[in-house]
């Protein structure tokens, strides 16, 4: 098999593409998987950098295949496997946050991670959505108590966590207000928000005191800026780790509440995502793909923080989808 090994934290060019890697038989309690889409994440560079929880974590265990969220079909299954069988078309977040093990063209992973993949869903969004729609389910719902008809307001609405997220909330009834670039406010318009401004814009000025909740996708002094945008006992989930605390400190008086989150792997949730994609109510975009030798500039592309969507990886070349 090939597979995209970091071998050192630091820049893209630590990211180094292996061609005659090995993988053996898959356990009891996994199955093998030729990974046809493999999403790349913000966390996935914070961890190339070595700035990360997990890479702090794991410290200096070399090569390291990362990559935590992919689709693909099964290969070979152990004995008495209830779950799958060769030619299912599955998909999960994978070994998160200290193991991954996605970017690879032939991987084991554990059951307990995947999910078939229901007709009518892509393959290649199905490799994307895993940690993104995840992460955005959780902030909105698990920790942000999102109900119908509060205003939630949600930074980085055009990326890969926040476009998912913006669709979610307006599913579930919210009215649903954007921050994101200039260039990208048709975009999110287009996903079903109410309203969309600028970060730090004289724009967001007017929704000061609004909402009954603030998804947090950029963190640092941009999240301290838009607390006045909360109403009193209102909640800013703020999902960067590395700035939450200095972002929870800012609102100590203010009658707000910060929390944090880490995202977990959950079926249910998954699987209703790709069941609304399947019918039609949940879109992910995809803005670029690359292959599994290009990863590097996958990395840089996510690295400029302007990215629309998601970008994945094609670890066995092109995907052919099949219309249900």
């Amino acid at each position: 098999m090939s597979a995209l090994e970091l071998r050192a934290y630091g820049g893209v060019e630590n990211l180094v593409f292996n061609d005659s890697t090995e993988v053996a038989l898959p356990e009891k309690d996994e199955v093998q998987v030729r990974i046809l889409a493999a999403g790349v994440n913000v966390i996935d560079t914070k961890i190339r950098q070595g700035t990360s929880f997990a890479a702090k974590t794991r410290g200096e265990r070399f090569p390291w295949t990362i990559g935590f969220d992919m689709s693909g079909e099964v290969v070979k299954v152990p004995k008495d496997c209830e779950d799958f069988q060769e030619g299912d078309l599955v998909c999960g977040l994978v070994g998160f946050p200290l193991n991954g093990g996605a970017y690879s063209s032939v991987n084991n992973f554990q059951t307990s991670e995947l999910i078939k993949i229901p007709e009518g869903c892509g393959i290649k969004v199905a490799g994307a959505l895993p940690l993104a729609g995840l992460t955005a389910y959780q902030a909105l719902f698990d920790i942000g108590h999102l109900q119908p008809e509060q205003t939630v307001i949600i930074s980085a609405a055009a990326g890969g966590v926040g476009h998912i997220a913006v669709q979610l909330a307006k599913n579930a009834g919210a009215r649903v207000l954007g921050i994101c670039s200039k260039e990208n406010h048709k975009f999110v318009k287009g996903l079903g928000a109410d309203a969309v401004a600028e970060y730090d814009n004289e724009e967001c000025l007017k929704w000061q005191s609004e909402a009954d909740l603030f998804i947090d996708l950029v963190g640092g002094q941009s999240a301290i800026n838009n607390l006045s945008l909360l109403k009193l006992n209102a909640t800013m989930v703020s999902v960067p780790t590395i700035t939450y605390q200095a972002v929870r400190l800012a609102a100590t008086d203010m009658s707000i509440n910060v929390a944090g989150m880490v995202v977990k792997h959950n079926k249910l949730q998954l699987k209703k995502m790709l069941d609304m994609i399947a019918d039609g109510e949940l879109k992910v975009h995809i803005s670029e793909s690359f292959f599994l030798k290009d990863g590097a500039k996958a990395h840089a592309v996510i690295g400029c923080g302007h990215t629309v969507g998601k970008v994945i990886l094609l670890p066995n070349g092109i995907v052919c989808e099949v219309k249900p």
